[in-house]
């Protein structure tokens, strides 16, 4: 095994991204109940504090998964959340998902910062040889943004997977290899300072 799932908290600009816990589930309840932020998700929005709480051990108990919360640090606010998924440690190689944050945050650093904390974290110092992305083929908005960091589309799964409404959804793959890492990381760090 070359690197063991476990939590990790990471420090960006004004952020934090922290092991997910119950305590933030009023925070990700009060940013998670607008409906078209959800559209492309596998599931809606948060309907009430119970659902939250469900989703959240749902996360927690997933065990190739290490979810996360994303913490605007100046005011203790919790903005959103990610995960580290598809864990495959003896191919060196996991997926970042489940990524959605409040209107607020949305079209901010916020993402860019997520993102490079994680690929960081996971090129330099969990040795990933590669680090995928998929995201509903109908979300053109989220393929602009893994493209705009440097990520490389790789291709369509037709009917991948079934998502809200029983929809048959076609997944597009996107990746970062560890040989493309400094170049992409180049890349973030100059959309983050911008």
């Amino acid at each position: 095994m070359f690197f063991e799932i476990k939590p990790v908290t990471l420090e960006g600009n004004g952020l934090r991204i922290e092991p997910l816990a119950q305590e933030h589930a009023q925070g990700l309840f009060n940013r998670g109940q607008h409906t078209p932020d959800w559209d492309y998700m596998a599931r809606a929005c948060f309907v009430d504090m119970a659902d939250t709480r469900q989703w959240i051990d749902e996360a927690l108990r997933a065990s190739d998964q290490v979810p996360f919360a994303i913490v605007e640090t100046a005011k203790g606010k919790v903005v959103g959340s990610t995960r580290y998924m598809n864990i495959r440690t003896d191919h060196k190689t996991l997926e970042i998902g489940w990524t959605w944050l409040g209107q607020e945050w949305q079209r901010t650093q916020v993402n860019t910062d997520v993102k490079l904390l994680l690929l960081s974290h996971a090129f330099e110092r969990l040795g990933c040889l590669r680090v995928e992305f998929k995201t509903d083929e109908r979300n053109l908005r989220s393929q602009r943004a893994l493209e705009r960091i440097g990520a490389t589309r790789e291709g369509v799964l037709r009917k991948h997977m079934i998502v809200q409404k029983d929809f048959p959804r076609n997944s597009v793959y996107f990746s970062v290899i560890d040989s493309e890492w400094p170049e992409v990381k180049e890349r973030l760090v100059q959309l983050r300072d911008r």
